[in-house]
């Protein structure tokens, strides 16, 4: 049985690699809660599949590709670089209907060793160093965010009403405080 599984994952690869791009648009969202932040800082973004979600084929970080979309996971939103992700050629994209799924490439499934167990339950991690934005429902504080490791990402909030992100702190501001 897990001889057939290997088998027909490397088929749809093969259908899937020639019938369409695997590539990554610029940016991916992904929303979460702003308690999470600090473990994300620390650990990435960690996607450990359970067994119903392996059957099911919901491997994988699921994003979005609108910041407004992953607004509804979550009370912050963090902005991920594609081209981080498709440079790091660790991650694979696989689209669905609110933006795409990021999964870690299984490089063992196809070397002829076969597709070990400890594969899908390793799941997926994105590095914190993916992130380059982190958007917020509300108005943070600004100081606490950059002294406790968020002061090299832009910081951006939701606005109350209708309208663009506004961008409170971008990296590159210097302080010019003496």
């Amino acid at each position: 049985m897990k001889k057939l599984l290997t088998e027909w994952r490397k088929y749809l690869q093969e259908v899937t690699t020639t019938t369409s791009e695997k590539g990554f648009p610029a940016k991916v969202y992904y929303g979460t809660s702003i308690e999470n932040l600090p473990s994300i800082r620390d650990n990435g973004i960690v996607n450990l599949p359970t067994d119903g979600e392996i059957e099911q084929d919901k491997m994988g970080v699921p994003t979005c590709s609108n910041p407004y979309d992953a607004k509804s996971y979550g009370n912050v939103v963090l902005e991920l670089s594609g081209e981080y992700l498709e440079g790091s050629m660790q991650y694979e994209s696989f689209p669905n209907s609110s933006g795409c799924r990021v999964r870690m490439r299984d490089s063992a499934a196809l070397s002829g060793s076969g597709v070990d167990n400890m594969v899908d339950s390793l799941g997926t991690n994105i590095p914190f160093d993916a992130v380059q934005g982190v958007i917020f429902t509300g108005n943070p504080n600004l100081d606490n965010l950059r002294e406790s490791g968020f002061g090299n990402i832009e910081i951006s909030t939701f606005p109350a009403e209708e309208g663009e992100i506004k961008s409170l702190y971008k990296p590159q501001q210097e302080d010019l405080t003496i």
